[in-house]
């Protein structure tokens, strides 16, 4: 018996028909996103397959049953291309997800119609009969082993339907306050990404057991509360300042409605307070808390408030400071000395103009002061770099400068006590020495001359700050701000604040 020739002839006429179909698709769907890899494999394979058959082997049985095939995965294909037009026409430009599960569904329920179809006027299969033979024992069956996927099922279809969330929400998943973003609701299932970016699968007959948090319904702003206690010697007007202080410059936090705390009970070793703040994005959640938290220790060191802990043993311990800082006052006078409005004096004057002033230190993205705020008092920065953070009438913040060991700022509200112009926030660590008006009104009483000095570094910084502002308010499109008034003008509030 020797080899059939019309063998090879079949797979080049399938192998030529399946690259044609294939080709010529891609070109069709090459500007499109998605595209039906599989079904059109499968489409392609069974009909260049079928049209090999049919044309070398035309009377045989079993070609028939590749055409069976040929509709089979025909109706599959045609069914995923109305299924990414209906997805992508009308749905995808609404900004609307199709349910995932409708979508399944209308696959099977096209797969079980066309296999029927092929069974009952291909094969000549009286389908009634068959079910009529097989469904009482096939209903025992599925009733005992279906019954938490139909729950599940049913679960999805009513999360759907009443939009309880969506794919891209962010739930609250138990009582701890766990949060996680939905990313695929399913026919048996709800799959969640938490912050930590470990998946969770929920069956959906859970969730629609339990209490539904939707964290973005009915819009993505949201209230969040942190409960910390401070200790009972700290006043509950002062206790509040501080942690509304810490809340607001957080990341994440939104500006409107603004933080507020709440006096929530007296415990046994302190008061818990509770502060209320409104974010938008609940995946900052965690870095929001943190940040707040951290702020509040160093806020709480500067004013010399305790956090409250339960006393048990005596414990001395040594200040928990970088030991880069713990030099830092020993290097003050030179670094005031080095540059600045302050350059002028002598070593003796710098000396006694560090040792009254005060050292503190400020935490990452601190603020160490905020614009507009009074003060009449400037910083020394000794360890560390802030930047310097201005704001026009009309316009978004500006990094103005990133200002690091040696440099000062405040020096305005120092000696003209004006409010502050701008914000000052650390980049990382940073220890500042801030020096007051009362430490500095000796020395210009006894230099006048110190009053000129001062209103020169002033009065450049100030313009400096201005051209800032003036080019990112031509680029945003505001206006800029006034120009400057001298530091002649300067000179002369110098001397009137300090009553010269």
């Amino acid at each position: 018996m020797g080899f059939d020739v019309r063998v090879l002839e079949a797979i080049g006429v399938a192998a030529a028909v399946y690259l044609f179909v294939w080709l010529g698709w891609r070109l069709i769907w090459k500007k499109t996103k998605k595209s039906p890899v599989l079904s059109l494999h499968l489409v392609a394979i069974s009909l260049g397959v079928w049209m090999g058959a049919k044309i070398f082997y035309p009377g045989e049985n079993w070609v028939g049953h590749l055409g069976a095939g040929l509709i089979f995965f025909g109706a599959i294909f045609c069914w995923v291309i109305i299924d990414l037009i209906i997805d992508g026409a009308l749905f995808r430009k609404q900004n609307v997800a199709m349910p995932i599960i409708l979508r399944q569904l209308g696959g099977l329920l096209v797969a079980l119609g066309t296999l029927s179809v092929i069974l009952i006027w291909g094969y000549d299969v009286k389908l009634t009969g068959l079910v009529a033979a097989t469904s009482g024992v096939a209903a025992v069956i599925v009733g005992f082993a279906a019954q938490d996927l139909l729950a599940n099922v049913l679960g999805g279809f009513s999360i759907h339907i009443t939009g309880a969330y969506k794919v891209g929400d962010w739930l609250l998943l138990d009582e701890d306050g766990r949060r996680a973003e939905v990313t695929e609701i399913n026919w048996r299932s709800t799959r969640a990404l938490d912050n930590d970016k470990i998946s969770y699968e929920i069956p959906n007959s859970e969730m629609v057991k339990k209490r539904i948090v939707n964290l973005n319904y009915p819009s993505a702003e949201h209230g969040v509360r942190l409960r910390i206690g401070l200790d009972y010697d700290t006043p509950p007007a002062l206790a509040k300042e501080v942690l509304i202080k810490c809340s607001k410059d957080a990341q994440g936090v939104l500006e409107s409605p603004a933080p507020v705390v709440f006096t929530r009970e007296f415990g046994d070793s302190s008061i818990t307070y509770e502060v209320r703040f409104w974010m938008r994005h609940a995946r900052l959640y965690n870095a929001t808390c943190d940040e707040i938290r951290t702020a509040l220790w160093y806020e709480l060191g500067r004013r010399d408030m305790r956090i409250p802990f339960p006393i048990r043993t005596l414990d001395v311990r040594t200040p928990n400071v970088p030991a880069s800082f713990a030099s830092a006052r020993e290097n003050a006078a030179k670094i005031l000395r080095s540059g600045g409005m302050l350059s002028c004096l002598s070593e003796e004057e710098a000396a006694d103009l560090v040792a009254k002033g005060i050292l503190k230190v400020f935490g990452p993205r601190e603020a160490l002061v905020t614009r507009g705020e009074k003060g009449e008092s400037m910083f020394l920065i000794l360890e560390g770099s802030v930047e310097v953070v201005g704001k026009m009438s009309e316009g978004p913040r500006v990094v103005l400068a990133t200002l690091s060991t040696g440099n000062s700022f405040g020096e305005m509200s120092l000696v003209t006590g004006e409010p502050r112009n701008a914000t000052v926030r650390a980049v990382a660590d940073v220890m500042v020495l801030e020096i007051r008006k009362d430490d500095i009104s000796p020395l210009i009483a006894a230099r006048p001359e110190l009053a000129v000095s001062i209103g020169e570094v002033l009065e450049s910084r100030q313009k400096s700050w201005e051209e800032g502002l003036n080019r990112a308010a031509e680029e945003s499109g505001p206006k800029g701000v006034s120009a400057s008034a001298g530091h002649q003008s300067i000179v002369k509030r110098i001397r009137l604040f300090f009553g010269q």
